[in-house]
């Protein structure tokens, strides 16, 4: 019954999410490939929203500014998945749905755990998320076309969707709603689309963190059917990790395919001033002219960045025109140029910059002068923010008294990229560090001491109290320090003298035996004596009086044994109790009150103990 019951509220549960859900959407197919080779597709751009961002020029190009791209500005535009890979997406999420409702019938009447229930409500939940999220992005691409589906959809949107679709592909409920024969299908029997995001995402991250080599890999493991349907800024970072790879002529052919491919146009320009155009007469033609005016003033400035362009180009033409193939002149601006494009200020450093130099010197009067000045210009700024970063760096972990880190940091700095001017520069900030760790210890070293001294006068507190056993622990944590020698020769002094005081205290107990004529109060007296020096033995084993000590322990035990031959055995097993009563009789005999306390051994060898 209770088995019936489980089911049964599994079933309502999932009945209660699925009357939330979408509807089951039309299967849309996986388009089938169209061709095995390689080919650079023509790109799928966007258009600009009000907010639209400016034409970035490729780095070495752009004369106006800086860029932070080594090749091409990569940030063109927020440019939306083709409606073909979206289609597959629908797909495949539609059969993880059938995958879903296939095990929630199997579950139907079986005995399902409280666990595993709430773990299918779960992913059914994070499924249908993904598939929402693709089946908009659908709609809003369809319902007005890609110029203004790039108005509705934001990057961050589509990051979102992109990255819960991996994360629920890589855990638990992915692996749960996977068909078992997908894990064992070929790259080539699979839809076209699957997983190609998940290897684009890996691009992009190893070309943040500057893994080039990795760049390379993962690009190899894009099937060629799928090579025609990789974005275009992928392709640009994968060219430029072969640029920085040192390996141009693959760079070449990488770079030409995508010129090729967003100038092989038949139907309509996909260049961007030209889509600007007609998003800018949409603007127009629809009454919103103050967007219409932002276009078309992004528009005259991407014309002004172009007649830059032109200039450069101009240049370069000109020292290809007037040099002849492998002149030096040539022949030096083209490794300029080439260590340029795959500049990379940490390996580099300010290199291109003296080659650039070197150029300029060589060649005063070259016809690319001016582009060889905007190169160096652009090396030497980037080369200065690499290096004012390092040192960034190294003062941080200075700031933080981290002076080791900071020293080896700097020691990683590799000096034939940098100027002499620079190297003493590095030079005395190695210097200041070395100095600053100095201080740091002397200044740790002195709170030390000064700890040191005073644990040490604590110490001297408690032997003046005549707390020995504490003094003594304070001077033994002391051994391994600076007041190891002092405080070793302070314990064997103390000891002598908690020694003494215990054998007084003894003497006095000893004493009051002799004055005591009650059986059971002599007997208490004696163990305590007893026990009392022998507790010499073990807590100050090397003082000097040891050897009294144990005769005196011998005195105590012959008087037992003269009172009752067992006496010591009892007193070592501890079946002796002694009570609180019974010991303040013997202490406070009447028997020995006004009479004096006599030593247990004097010094000259007479007393009561011999």
């Amino acid at each position: 019954m209770k088995k019936i019951a489980k089911s049964f509220a599994l079933s309502m549960c999932i009945a209660g999410l699925s009357g939330c859900a979408v509807p089951d959407l039309p299967k849309v197919p996986p388009s089938p490939p169209k061709s095995s080779t390689y080919q650079v597709p023509v790109a799928q751009p966007s258009q600009d929203t009000n907010a639209a961002k400016t034409v970035t020029l490729p780095r070495y190009l752009d004369i106006g500014a800086e860029p932070e791209s080594p090749i091409v500005e990569e940030d063109i535009e927020v440019v939306l998945p083709s409606m073909v890979y979206v289609n597959d997406r629908i797909f495949e999420y539609g059969r993880k749905l059938d995958r879903w409702k296939e095990l929630d019938r199997k579950s139907v009447g079986a005995e399902v755990g409280e666990d595993d229930a709430a773990k299918m409500v779960r992913c059914f939940r994070r499924l249908q998320d993904v598939l929402n999220g693709y089946s908009d992005l659908r709609n809003k691409m369809l319902q007005a076309g890609e110029v203004s589906a790039a108005d509705q959809i934001s990057s961050e949107d589509l990051f979102k969707l992109q990255t819960a679709d991996i994360e629920f592909l890589e855990e638990d409920c992915g692996r749960m709603v996977s068909e078992s024969e997908d894990q064992a299908v070929g790259w080539n029997k699979r839809e076209e689309g699957a997983d190609l995001s998940q290897l684009e995402t890996l691009i992009d991250r190893y070309d943040e963190s500057r893994e080039y080599s990795e760049v390379v890999q993962v690009w190899l493991k894009i099937p060629p059917f799928q090579i025609p349907r990789v974005h275009v800024k992928t392709k640009i970072k994968y060219g430029n990790a072969l640029i920085y790879l040192n390996q141009e002529e693959k760079a070449t052919e990488v770079y030409r395919q995508i010129v090729d491919q967003m100038s092989d146009s038949d139907e309509q320009a996909t260049d961007l001033v030209s889509l600007r155009k007609i998003l800018a007469d949409l603007y127009t033609a629809s009454g919103d002219f103050k967007s219409a005016e932002v276009q078309y003033k992004k528009i005259s400035e991407d014309y002004q960045n172009l007649g830059k362009l032109e200039e450069w180009s101009k240049l370069q033409l000109s020292i290809l025109d007037r040099s002849a193939e492998g002149s030096p002149e040539l022949s030096e601006y083209s490794s300029l140029l080439r260590d340029y494009l795959g500049f990379i200020p940490e390996q580099q450093g300010y290199r291109t910059v003296w080659q650039a130099d070197t150029f300029l010197s060589n060649y005063p009067y070259s016809a690319v002068a001016s582009n060889v000045d905007f190169l160096r210009q652009s090396s030497l700024s980037r080369a200065d923010a690499w290096f004012n970063s390092f040192i960034a760096s190294v003062d941080a972990l200075g700031a933080e008294k981290k002076f080791d880190k900071a020293l080896e940091l700097l020691e990683t700095l590799p000096l034939d990229v940098i100027d002499a001017d620079k190297q003493l520069q590095v030079k005395a900030k190695n210097e200041e560090l070395l100095l600053a760790a100095a201080v740091d210890k002397e200044t740790d070293k002195m709170a030390k001491m000064q700890e040191l001294q005073h644990q040490w006068n604590n110490g001297m507190l408690l032997v003046k109290g005549e707390r020995y056993d504490e003094a003594i622990d304070v001077f033994t944590n002391l051994l391994d320090t600076e007041y190891g020698v002092k405080a070793e020769n302070k314990i064997n002094e103390v000891s002598l003298e908690a020694a003494k005081a215990d054998r007084k205290k003894a003497a006095g107990l000893f004493i009051r035996f002799t004055k005591t004529t009650d059986l059971e109060s002599r007997k208490k007296l004696l163990i305590e004596t007893r026990q009392l020096l022998r507790n010499i033995l073990v807590k100050y084993p090397g003082v000097e009086i040891i050897s009294k000590v144990q005769g005196n322990i011998e005195r105590v035990e012959q008087e037992m044994i003269q009172i009752d031959p067992n006496l010591i055995s009892i007193a070592d097993q501890g079946t002796q109790e002694v009570p609180v009563d019974g010991l303040d009789k013997a202490f406070d005999s009447n028997l020995i009150q006004n009479e004096p306390v006599a030593p247990l051994i004097e010094e000259n060898g007479e007393g009561v103990m011999r």
